[in-house]
């Protein structure tokens, strides 16, 4: 009777990780904890997968393409993001595969599992769902991950590079609409278990939340703030500002707003999030945090492309400074204006 053969695959599987940390065990390479390394080598024990002959395996044919995905490539900030990564992987000799999530948690764990029949040498990865499994999933997938973070806190023993945010860029939406007097602040945005930081500064920076100053879409759409500002106008006493989930939400509430007669920023201050193309050629201009998208896109794609070529370097947390930029829609009223 023919024995099966063990392969890396296997002890990558018993042992619950990534191909790519079983190599790191294997050849003594550095990014990986002794503890880590320790299972491992204790696996390869136990099914009696031999070492020496592991090199064949470990062999990778490049495909010279590395996948993007992203939540909506529709929403206006992911084509900067998107450019971004295109372009350091052309400077590379790569290709980009793009593939749409929609936010959905299936989508974003299917996206991990099925990598190997994408037949590319690493994945950017935005979520937005963030699913229990994902950062396991990231941990035990076929080829080296990078992650753009601007949705949630990740663990520190996260097998992939991340790039993300130093500061909570709702926290700097909340302080300015607070420092510009409005005491009134409601917030718009989408299911509230998406980007739940942005929705978590907002119950923070205020003593109570009133449940009807909350308003959670479908998505981050145009759309989704027109109806948010239907059903702000639609409340007995309106908000004096509203914070944007994004900046397309800004945008479809202060086109509706208009329409409805209310006054932006006389009436309700306006501020968002992305700091995207259209939220500074909307009449009034739309106050905004900048997420350095052309500048994440860009490190995250440096950081996979890095991590294919030298896969046993240290994972590497990057976190940019987001910025306000202050626009037409919340300036501070004086005195005789507001009255």
């Amino acid at each position: 009777m023919t024995m099966k053969k063990i392969t890396i695959e296997d002890v990558a599987k018993r042992a619950g990780v990534g191909i790519a940390t079983v190599s790191r065990a294997l050849n003594n390479s550095e990014g990986i904890s002794a503890k880590t390394k320790e299972k491992i080598m204790q696996v390869v024990e136990e099914m009696g997968f031999a070492p020496n002959s592991s090199a064949q395996s470990l062999k990778i044919r490049q495909t010279r393409q590395i996948a993007l995905a992203v939540p909506d490539i529709r929403n206006a900030i992911i084509p900067d993001i998107a450019w971004s990564v295109e372009q350091a992987a052309k400077q590379h000799g790569y290709r980009v595969v793009q593939i749409n999530t929609l936010g959905n948690a299936m989508l974003e764990l299917d996206t991990l599992r099925e990598l190997k029949k994408l037949h590319v040498d690493g994945l950017v990865i935005m979520p937005l769902a963030y699913p229990p499994q994902l950062e396991a999933m990231i941990n035990q997938a076929s080829v080296p991950v990078s992650v753009i973070n601007y949705g949630k806190k990740m663990s520190a023993d996260l097998q992939a590079d991340i790039v993300g945010m130093a500061l909570q860029e709702g926290k700097l939406v909340m302080d300015h609409l607070l420092q510009i007097g409005r005491q009134r602040i409601a917030y718009a945005g989408a299911p509230k278990g998406k980007i739940e930081e942005r929705y978590r500064a907002y119950e923070q920076s205020i003593d109570h939340v009133d449940p009807s100053l909350v308003y959670f879409g479908e998505d981050f759409s145009f759309e989704t703030g027109r109806q948010a500002a239907n059903y702000f106008y639609s409340l007995k006493h309106m908000p004096d500002a509203i914070y944007a989930v994004n900046d397309m939400v800004a945008i479809g509430i202060v086109n509706r707003l208009k329409e409805l007669g209310v006054r932006v920023p006389e009436d309700v201050a306006i501020a968002g999030i992305d700091n995207n193309l259209w939220a500074a050629v909307t009449t009034p201009q739309i106050t905004s945090v900048s997420i350095m998208g052309s500048e994440v896109g860009r490190l995250a794609a440096e950081l996979l492309l890095k991590r294919i070529q030298y896969p046993g370097s240290e994972y590497e947390r990057v976190e940019f400074e987001p910025r306000l930029i202050v626009r037409e829609s919340s300036v501070k009223m004086s005195p005789a204006v507001q009255g």
